[in-house]
Parts: C-alpha cells; sequence; structure tokens
C-alpha cells in the first residue's frame, strides 16, 4: 500500500520537471506514488503516464494554485511536495517519515540545499513582521512548499493550500498547526537540494503585502509574540532591499483582509487530527514494506 504521494507542481518548465522525474524514478521506493500537476504545457514526450500521474489544470498560475488542486487527488497519507528542478538522495523519504511516529507531528522539513549556499535550510519562519525567512532546525515554523512533507488528513482539516495567501501558503498551514497545539519537525537526514540560488530572505513589495495578511490572518499568534516597531520598524526592515518603491510599499501597503479570511480553518478539526481522532488516514511509519497500517474516514 501507498506510503506517500509526491507531488511536483510545474507551471512552464519542462527541463526542471523532468530533471525532478529522472531523481525520483531512480530513488524512490515502490510504495509511493508521483504526482504532476501542470498549467496543460506538458504533453508527456517520454511515455511515462504509466509510471506518473499528470494532471492538467489549464487555469492555474502559479505552483500554489497547482498544489491546491492536486493534494486532493493524493492516495497516500502523506504528502510529500517537491519543487520542479529539486533533486534527491536514496532514503531521503525514510528518514522524514520516521518524524510522523509522533502523533502531534502535522509537517516535516526536510534539510533543503541552495546552489548558492554551503549553509542548508530547514523550511521557513514568519519573523516579526510576518515576513516569510529561512529557518534553521531550532527556528523552523513549517516546511518549504517546495521541499515538504504533510500529513493528508491535516491538510482536509485545514482546507489544503490557500490559493489567496500565494508564496505564503506553506507558512500560514504552519502557524496554524502551532496554533491548534501540533508541531512540525524537522528530519536533518532527509537531504532534498532545490538547484536553484537562495531568495527566501528578499524583501519585495509582494512579500510586505503578504506579510501583512498573514499578520492578520493569524492576529493572535503575532499578538502573543510581541507586536513589531510600527512603521519605523516596517521602514528599518525593508532598508536592506535597496529598493525605495520597496520601502516605500513597507509603509504604505495594507493586508489584504479578503484574503485574511478566506477559507478559515476550525481549528477543532486540526486538534482532533493532532489528537488522533478523525483522521482522513491512519498512518504508522514503522510498519515494514507490506505497508502502513491505512484506513480512509470521513474528515
Amino acid at each position: 500500500m501507498l506510503k506517500v504521494s509526491i507531488v511536483i507542481p510545474s507551471v512552464d518548465n519542462a527541463h526542471r520537471l523532468e530533471t525532478t522525474l529522472i531523481s525520483l524514478l531512480e530513488n524512490r521506493p515502490s510504495d509511493c506514488e508521483i504526482v504532476v500537476p501542470h498549467s496543460g504545457y506538458y504533453d508527456d514526450p517520454y511515455d511515462i503516464a504509466d509510471e506518473v500521474r499528470l494532471i492538467e489544470v489549464p487555469a492555474a498560475r502559479n505552483e500554489v494554485e497547482l498544489l491546491a488542486v492536486a493534494w486532493s487527488m493524493c492516495k497516500a497519507p502523506i504528502v510529500h511536495t517537491l519543487a520542479a528542478g529539486a533533486t534527491v538522495e536514496e532514503d531521503w523519504l525514510e528518514h522524514a517519515l520516521a518524524c510522523f511516529q509522533r502523533c502531534e507531528v502535522m509537517a516535516v522539513a526536510p534539510q533543503t540545499h541552495y546552489s548558492d549556499s554551503s549553509e542548508p535550510v530547514h523550511g521557513v519562519l514568519a519573523d516579526d513582521f510576518g515576513l516569510r525567512a529561512a529557518a534553521s532546525a531550532t527556528t523552523m515554523q513549517a516546511p518549504m512548499l517546495q521541499a515538504g512533507f504533510y500529513r493528508y488528513s491535516l491538510l482536509a482539516a485545514v482546507g489544503g493550500f490557500c490559493t489567496r495567501m500565494e508564496q505564503v501558503a506553506d507558512l500560514d498551514i504552519g502557524l496554524w498547526v502551532a496554533e491548534a497545539g501540533g508541531a512540525c519537525e524537522v528530519a536533518t537526514e532527509s537531504h532534498v537540494y532545490l538547484n536553484e540560488p537562495n531568495q527566501l530572505d528578499r524583501v519585495t513589495a509582494d512579500r510586505i503585502r503578504l506579510a501583512k495578511t498573514l499578520q492578520l490572518r493569524h492576529q493572535e499568534w503575532f499578538a502573543s509574540r510581541g507586536k513589531p516597531g510600527g512603521k519605523l520598524g516596517w521602514l528599518s526592515r525593508s532598508v536592506g532591499s535597496g529598493s525605495i518603491s520597496t520601502m516605500m510599499s513597507a509603509l504604505t501597503a495594507k493586508a489584504d483582509a479578503k484574503a485574511a479570511l478566506h477559507r478559515l480553518p476550525d481549528l477543532d478539526d486540526v486538534r482532533a487530527v493532532i489528537e488522533g481522532r478523525d483522521q482522513t488516514f491512519r498512518f504508522d511509519p514503522r510498519h515494514d514494506q507490506s505497508g502502513p497500517g491505512l484506513r480512509r474516514h470521513a474528515a
């Protein structure tokens, strides 16, 4: 029986997609499926449809919109999101799955490597301003969408990846987990190589807007951490961008109130998953290769 659904969203880059598919087909165990949601551009030139499930989503404009459709079509209790262009090492799955032995662990971040740095990244965090930033093993708040592992039952409880939160959809899920009393964990022996430069800490006008929206959406969580220093604090935070327009956005950008209120989950549903009640899938990674205990339940 399946343990993991590996989902690789691809908008328009066949070369990067095929790089990842080759790496997966060389290293994946037999008890996982590969799912590729794409925007309709990929015509399967190598006839891999018998090994990879291709899902066309012509209306999708970005990877989050592709993931928002594809996660619910997965057949395994763990959903592994992976960026097109990424490569993996043998046993990267087993090290990550071992973290799910604790029922309160809802999501797992592997050790992620970028092409321009020798320092690995362990998921992402929201800083005091709500900006998405690279995390260490001790500061991680959520796995990155580009390399993350999630319980299917968690995704069902929060309604999947929120497209209105765009590139901070991963942090959105991580903060819901934290607010419900669950945990996200780092798998330091699981290695994923993204084969691109690290731009996580860039400050842009779009990222400022999303940060303020994330703050509004998770008011209680941010309030518990103390408030940032108002407009002066935002200006100081944006100085490193080197862009006058970005610094102005730090002062003038407003949260998207409609996005902040879009599809708010019921935290009682998330707590039920954390406590082992009412799960869509029941999964024990300690089972042997004959497959995990697996049962579908009404979410």
